[in-house]
């Protein structure tokens, strides 16, 4: 069953960092829309400032898990790779778990505000006046689902993987 819905959980991580990648093309559409508006037409719109925002805020929401899921994150490596094998892998455990629980910490706290907002009918201030909890529902899902993935790797089989300097191409360059 936990198989099953750790494929599950991954299928909806794929299938919003595609998303992801569509609302970055959202963002260079609105942008484009207004320089013609702007310099062609000389009319710039009001949404478009607000409308990229919003998708900004969305991409990174979306892109967020499959980081998470991947080790795609930042990561400063100088301790981990001078530890041994047996140590390298407490430690990657224990961050795992550590920051497993901020997120979903992080995560509970945007659910609250989520719930909030829309209890209280909160809509934004910019040009583009929508619902708050539009925009930061989609931040909880990512701190949550983020959450999911660290503490999967805490208890999973194993948390080791390549380190950009194992990986590194050693070829001496031109």
């Amino acid at each position: 069953m936990l198989t099953l819905l750790a494929r599950v959980h991954d299928g909806v991580t794929r299938a919003g960092f595609l998303l992801g990648g569509v609302t970055l093309c959202g963002i260079v559409l609105c942008f484009w829309l207004e320089v013609i508006a702007r310099y062609f037409f000389n009319s710039p719109t009001l949404w478009s400032g607000a409308m990229v925002a919003y998708l900004l805020c969305l991409s990174i929401s979306l892109a967020t898990p499959e980081l998470a899921r991947t080790h795609g994150h930042i990561a400063i490596t100088v301790l981990p790779e001078r530890l041994g094998p047996a140590a390298r892998a407490f430690y990657d455990r224990l961050l795992a778990l550590v920051t497993g629980a901020v997120c979903a910490v992080a995560g509970w706290i945007c659910v609250q505000e989520s719930l909030r907002q829309f209890n209280y009918h909160t809509t934004t201030a910019m040009g583009l006046d929508i619902p708050k909890y539009w925009v930061s529902s989609f931040i909880a899902y990512a701190m949550i689902s983020a959450a999911l993935y660290f503490l999967r790797h805490a208890f999973g089989r194993s948390t080791s993987r390549a380190t950009p300097s194992a990986t590194a191409d050693t070829r001496k360059g031109p």
